[in-house]
């Protein structure tokens, strides 16, 4: 009988774990915008939508002008980057056809997060989930528009962006294709292991039995455990050489992931600031998602940029 009941324990604890990403979808979107940038072909503005479980997503929206239909992205920054990081490539692929929602998720409140440094395992937790619940809730928004075809989203996400996009493959068929940068296998490896301030500091207060509790506690929101789910969109895996910290983790990310996959490395840090990986992203994301082609609209930008047309020399 004992046998048994520790047979049936990790499928409890599997049929458990989508409620963590599960959400009110009858909660209104809320949604506000004020424009910021339009001309002929695309418009950029900022917005805001309600989560589902309270607070407000900041986002930029990157979208074509006309009546479609078109594809749509979910992007997420990185830690250390802004939603302004993404903006250039958005505009390109709008151009190219495509809708994009630049997310700053979680939805913030206040007093409604404690510092990360501060939290426990199973708030840390919770807050990751909030993110992954945050995506679902921009395609929610995305499919609600007659302007976009339900059939071609695609995410990208870098960093902790990767990290849970990487669960987002596993928790939402709707997205046909995922680009993940920088990310890692186990964040339940990278938070207790990684030599970084904000890591050193939520370590210092636990034991290393209490540290061993957090970690299982957290263990839902590995990606290794959703990359391999079944009949998921085509992923791009981009890792950096010198992403020292995450060489090994990104490898790993891949290796967790079942195809349809593809794993590329370049000169980069952790930042990728490198025009390879944002070309290949671009591409990847026209052959996926169905758009018109970029690399024309990328030979424009170089002969006969629009904006630096405008430019002030200062002497």
């Amino acid at each position: 009988m004992r046998a048994l009941r520790l047979l049936l324990l990790p499928v409890i604890s599997l049929a458990q774990q989508p409620t963590l990403f599960e959400y009110d979808r009858s909660v209104p979107f809320q949604y506000q915008e004020e424009a910021i940038r339009k001309d002929a072909r695309i418009e950029v503005a900022g917005a805001g939508f309600q989560s589902p479980r309270r607070g407000k997503v900041n986002l930029l929206v990157v979208r074509s002008v006309g009546k479609g239909p078109f594809a749509g992205i979910v992007y997420q920054r990185g830690g250390g980057q802004s939603m302004m990081t993404y903006l250039a490539e958005a505009e390109v692929l709008a151009r190219a056809g495509a809708m994009s929602l630049i997310l700053d998720a979680p939805g913030n409140a206040p007093g409604k997060f404690k510092p990360i440094e501060e939290m426990s395992g199973a708030e840390l937790r919770d807050y990751n989930a909030e993110i992954v619940v945050c995506y679902r809730r921009a395609i929610d928004y995305l499919q609600s528009l007659r302007t976009i075809d339900a059939a071609r989203i695609g995410f990208v996400g870098h960093s902790y962006g990767a990290i849970l996009g990487g669960v987002l493959v596993g928790t939402d068929r709707r997205v046909k294709t995922f680009v993940l940068q920088g990310g890692v296998a186990r964040y339940t490896r990278h938070i207790s292991e990684t030599d970084v301030d904000v890591w050193n500091d939520w370590r210092k207060r636990f034991t290393p039995e209490q540290l061993a509790r957090a970690r299982e506690t957290i263990r839902p929101i590995d990606p290794d455990r959703y990359v391999n789910a079944p009949a998921h969109g085509p992923i791009l895996i981009q890792c950096g050489n010198f992403d020292f910290i995450n060489v090994e983790p990104c490898g790993a990310l891949a290796s967790a992931a079942s195809a349809p996959k593809e794993l590329r490395w370049y000169d980069t840090d952790h930042g990728f600031a490198d025009l390879e990986a944002t070309f290949d992203r671009m591409q990847w994301l026209e052959r996926e998602l169905r758009l018109q082609p970029v690399h024309p609209l990328l030979d424009r930008l170089w002969t006969a940029p629009e904006k630096r047309a405008a430019a002030t020399i200062l002497k």
